[in-house]
């Protein structure tokens, strides 16, 4: 028993030592992908320094799946995003002209909050990183 975890710490010493090689030459780059593995890196070393095991796992499976990065690919999903996030501004914005036209001040007021989340939500993709 003792063998198996001597094993699986062996072998993640090793992955960990070959990963930072293996990513040195994208890492070297620049772009959204470049940016993106660089922010990455620098959280996985975090999560080491606290000894935070879920979250380094989480972040090694993100940092490997960055093989698949394409600048393109991050800027379309950003698009994809804003445009959601502007569809909800766009409902949010429906909603509150309906609660002013009730006159219900309690609708107006969870209508506006709601509207006033949705605009912060937008704002915080579009000012984020790729």
């Amino acid at each position: 028993m003792r063998s198996d975890g001597v094993l699986c710490v062996v072998i993640a010493a090793v992955f960990s030592a070959l990963v930072p090689c293996a990513m040195a030459a994208t890492a070297a780059e620049s772009g959204p992908c470049a940016e993106k593995a660089r922010r990455l890196d620098a959280e996985i070393a975090q999560a080491k320094a606290k000894g935070n095991s879920r979250t380094l796992a989480n972040l090694e499976r993100a940092r490997a799946d960055m093989v698949h990065c394409s600048d393109d690919g991050l800027r379309e999903k950003r698009k994809m995003a804003l445009e959601q996030a502007q569809h909800r501004i766009d409902q949010r914005e429906a909603d509150l002209k309906k609660a002013e036209a009730s006159g219900d001040a309690g609708k107006i007021k969870k209508a506006q909050r709601n509207l006033d989340n949705a605009r912060k939500v937008y704002s915080e993709i579009e000012s984020s990183p790729l």
